[in-house]
């Protein structure tokens, strides 16, 4: 890991883009990859202690700050950063090789092509069946066409006898490897090509014109490929096709069968879990969007079974987990299970670095499933946190209002006056704060109401909450004004409960109706 001369270096400098590449990449690693990294680092002895020290001030920053380092670390910065970059990337090479077979496959192919060119032909030959093997564990049909180039070359030189019928079964298996290669290609070009169709509102109702880009009959089970990876991905073309044509049971039924198709192959599963677990995920939304709220229940509980191994998929499991299980307690009115739910957001936002926006989409998600719930000290607990935590590091004007609005709701259902007050002034001076005049109607109107509400007899409630209504229908079928995050949906369901003396829970679950299937 020793620093090498200025060419390499200005050569390096060229993968870096940004100058927050290298903090952004620190960033990402679990602690076991920190941990492996500064071990390596050490190893490499006092030259390298510069670069270790480098890694661990910007690996305690929160933010990146260019001007602190370049004062701390001098005019060579740039180039330094880029020497940790490249060595951080070498480190997590050696880091995977051992937990990923498709890293080993391309050490076995590169230790063969070594062996070979010493001469060792016999022990490059058994790298080879090494890394042929795992390459069909697989269905790498890249590697196992490379792996069968290298051992054409093994063949050729070594001459043994029978070596002709050797080289031409060897030169069937590079046709079906290419065959299975451009059938794989073919139709993931076609899923780009349908996602592409899918946001062009003209093509969308053109039937003649989907037919002749896309005909239906491409999509026959009869065409169903051979090899895993083309399997796959004839069933994302198949279901976006179906998606296109607003066949959407039939497209739902592709998106489960390419879930299925994971379990039929679990080394791909575990060598591509991210992929796998974003199947899984599309599939819990398409579920979610077309209200098959069995499914979707079904689909949950086979994620909370997930054992992921590395700290990584953990993260990209409780980050989409923890939020679809949030709305859906929120569609529901669900309330079994929710005390395990704040506990489980609790500790799952000190453990994983999430990005501030996802913090701030499940924090604020949180708030609104507590004053659903009527836990209104709770919900306003997380309003806060939503308004200093995070809301603050992306300062979001929809999701400040939104909460100063939810906290103000919980404050005026808890009876709390004196918080109440507070509420009222900290909405206030936020909708003050907000540039954008054409939301200011819905909010102001909100501030308004609850401050006539607060200050009214019971006598009076029930026509200020009936004008309340009005004018949010008003907002509404006006159509100048855009409302964030269906927060008009909420406060006419508030409204709706203040009325009827129900609480928010009951307003949610009757809407739900007969589709409701929990507790």
């Amino acid at each position: 890991m020793a620093r090498k001369g200025n060419g390499r270096r200005q050569i390096r400098n060229k993968h870096m883009k940004s100058k927050e590449d290298l903090f952004q990449l620190i960033q990402s690693m679990s602690k076991s990859e920190k941990r492996y990294f500064t071990l390596d680092a050490q190893k490499s002895g006092r030259r390298y202690s510069k670069y270790l020290e480098l890694f661990q001030a910007i690996n305690e920053m929160e933010a990146y700050d260019e001007d602190k380092m370049r004062k701390k670390f001098g005019r060579h910065l740039p180039s330094d950063k880029s020497y940790l970059y490249e060595s951080i990337l070498r480190s997590m090479r050696d880091y995977r090789s051992s937990k990923s077979k498709a890293a080993q496959i391309k050490e076995l192919t590169l230790d063969a092509r070594f062996l070979y060119e010493r001469g060792l032909y016999e022990q490059s030959e058994e790298r080879l069946i090494q890394a042929k093997q795992m390459a069909h564990d697989l269905d790498d049909q890249l590697a196992l066409l490379e792996i069968t180039r290298e051992q054409l070359n093994f063949v050729w030189t070594m001459k043994k006898k029978d070596y002709g019928a050797s080289i031409e079964g060897l030169l069937d298996e590079k046709e079906d490897y290419i065959d299975n290669i451009n059938e794989e290609l073919k139709y993931l070009s076609l899923a780009y090509k349908l996602q592409m169709a899918k946001n062009d509102p003209e093509l969308k109702q053109d039937e003649a014109a989907i037919e002749t880009a896309f005909p239906a009959e491409g999509f026959q089970e009869r065409y169903f490929p051979a090899s895993a990876h083309a399997q796959r991905r004839f069933l994302q073309s198949a279901a976006q096709y179906h998606d296109l044509i607003e066949d959407f049971d039939r497209a739902n039924g592709l998106y489960f069968r390419m879930v299925e198709w994971w379990d039929q192959f679990p080394a791909i599963k575990e060598e591509e879990y991210v992929r796998y677990i974003a199947d899984v995920f599309n599939l819990l939304h398409a579920s979610y969007s077309q209200k098959k709220y069995q499914q979707f229940e079904s689909l949950l509980k086979r994620i909370e079974q997930e054992k992921p191994g590395s700290y990584h998929d953990q993260r990209l499991i409780f980050k989409q987990l923890t939020n679809y299980k949030i709305l859906y307690h929120i569609n529901f009115g669900i309330s079994e299970g929710s005390e395990a739910l704040v506990q489980q957001v609790e500790e799952g936002m000190a453990v994983y670095k999430l990005n501030p926006v996802s913090q701030l989409i499940i924090a604020f998600n949180l708030t609104l499933l507590l004053f659903i719930l009527g836990k209104f000290s709770l919900c306003q607990r997380w309003a806060e946190k939503v308004l200093r935590d995070y809301n603050r590091t992306i300062n979001n004007p929809d999701f400040r209002l939104a909460a100063n609005l939810v906290s103000l709701l919980a404050a005026y259902d808890n009876s709390d006056i004196d918080r109440l007050d507070s509420a009222l002034r900290a909405f206030q001076r936020s909708l003050k704060l907000t540039a954008k005049e054409e939301r200011s109607q819905f909010f102001s109107s909100s501030a308004q109401h609850i401050k006539l509400l607060s200050n009214t007899t019971q006598k009076h409630t029930r026509a200020i909450l009936k004008e309340f209504e009005d004018n949010i229908n008003a907002i509404r079928t006006a159509g100048q004004e855009s409302i964030p995050l269906g927060l008009d949906e909420l406060v006419l369901a508030w409204i709706r409960s203040q009325k009827e003396g129900k609480t928010m829970r009951a307003i949610v679950r009757e809407a739900v109706g007969s589709n409701t299937n929990s507790e």
